[in-house]
């Protein structure tokens, strides 16, 4: 996938050390909930520090650290307001600069994995959620 902008990015390894990029960590948590895509079985996952990455290089979280950020007024390169940072000061200093994207909510890997489950974190706006494959 093309990475217009790697602040957004996001990185799985699979078992033979083969990466596949994402523009936005929504697609990539959609494809481990099987909402698209060949299925993926990673062995690493990473995504993009948004405050230390740039729109041309990303500096890559392990995601089980990373804090999300979800706010669906924060425009995305998919539209899932998702953001990485390394920890709670970071989303802190960010949102300090950026207090228009105050409103959001938190959460770790695991929890946004657990509620992909239920629904794709990719917005359904314009395309219908392609089917769930078990």
């Amino acid at each position: 996938m093309t990475i217009l902008d790697a602040r957004y990015a996001a990185q799985a390894v699979n078992a033979q050390g083969k990466a596949f990029f994402y523009d936005d960590p929504a697609c990539l948590l959609d494809q481990l909930n099987g909402w698209g895509g060949p299925s993926l079985s990673p062995k690493e996952v990473y995504l993009a520090d948004y405050l230390a990455s740039t729109r041309q290089r990303p500096s890559w979280l392990p995601a089980e650290k990373a804090l999300l950020y979800h706010n669906p007024k924060v425009r995305t390169p998919m539209g899932s307001g998702l953001l990485a940072f390394a920890d709670r000061r970071a989303l802190e200093a960010h949102l300090k600069e950026r207090p228009e994207r105050a409103g959001g909510r938190t959460l770790t890997w695991q929890e946004a994995l657990k509620e992909g489950e239920r629904r794709p974190w990719v917005p359904t706006d314009f395309f219908p959620p392609p089917p769930k494959v078990p």
